[in-house]
């Protein structure tokens, strides 16, 4: 069976029209938006509710324009609070939902985004954390540090778990980091799976028509030694994923099912 469901796709040139719509609406929003950039001298709430409406006319072009239509289950007022949020990644679209979705997240992301010009400085504006991937001590200090600030101002804390976004059916590739946070944090973890894969897998610019679903799963409460913790999780969220997909679960190292969090 083809995850991906060729067969279901347009053909190139609808596909070639509709990205090409997208990237016309997308760059005149940008423009429209861009007239705001002196927010940046406002307080940080200023700019977060920009660009989550932002975000907001973003999403509904992908919907409209491209096709891609998505839904958020299991989100609650406990997961917008001071909790850990692990998340499986396969697009770009959890991303942008999350942000939205969520409201004043602190997501973790490569620290090489926040050099960017302009986005670098919104995301640094927003108090998003990024991370120095090359293992350093004190980078992983400073990781905690930033996320536990986070946390005690009441913001969820969100992480890839995977550190990228991975293709589906990709053996699970999860990283000590978010054992690192859970102990630090000592907060409920949300797991989150998602099918965002099948419509924009990695490395394609632009989605495929289709419906994705972001799912929040039952929390894993504090308190479990870290080793448990991340094999717990990846067990969750990689049962989770396949479920979405409907699908057997493959690549599953041994842990609890998820119907028992």
């Amino acid at each position: 069976m083809d995850l991906l469901d060729p067969a279901a796709r347009p053909s190139p040139l609808i596909r070639q029209l509709r990205h090409a719509g997208f990237w016309l609406c997308m760059s005149t929003v940008t423009m429209v938006y861009m007239v705001l950039l002196p927010a940046l001298m406002l307080p940080r709430r200023y700019v977060v509710a920009i660009v989550n409406s932002y975000l907001g006319v973003i999403l509904r072009l992908l919907r409209v324009v491209t096709g891609l239509s998505f839904e958020v289950r299991g989100l609650s007022a406990r997961s917008c609070g001071p909790t850990l949020i692990a998340a499986k990644h396969q697009s770009a679209l959890e991303t942008l939902v999350l942000q939205h979705a969520l409201g004043d997240p602190a997501i973790i992301l490569k620290s090489e985004l926040l050099a960017l010009p302009i986005i670098g400085s919104i995301l640094r504006k927003m108090g998003h954390i990024g991370v120095d991937r090359s293992g350093d001590l004190d980078a992983a200090r400073s990781l905690l540090s930033a996320a536990q600030a986070a946390h005690h101002a009441g913001r969820p804390v969100v992480i890839f778990p995977e550190g990228s976004r991975r293709q589906v059916g990709a053996p699970p590739d999860y990283k000590a980091g978010v054992g690192l946070l859970y102990s630090a944090l000592k907060a409920p973890c949300w797991p989150v799976a998602v099918n965002s894969g099948r419509q924009w897998p990695a490395g394609t610019v632009l989605p495929s028509p289709g419906h994705a679903v972001i799912a929040f799963l039952p929390p894993i409460e504090p308190g479990l030694r870290r080793d448990m913790f991340v094999r717990r999780l990846e067990h969750v969220i990689e049962e989770g994923t396949a479920s979405l997909f409907e699908l057997p679960a493959r690549n599953l190292r041994g842990g609890q099912s998820g119907k028992d969090v």
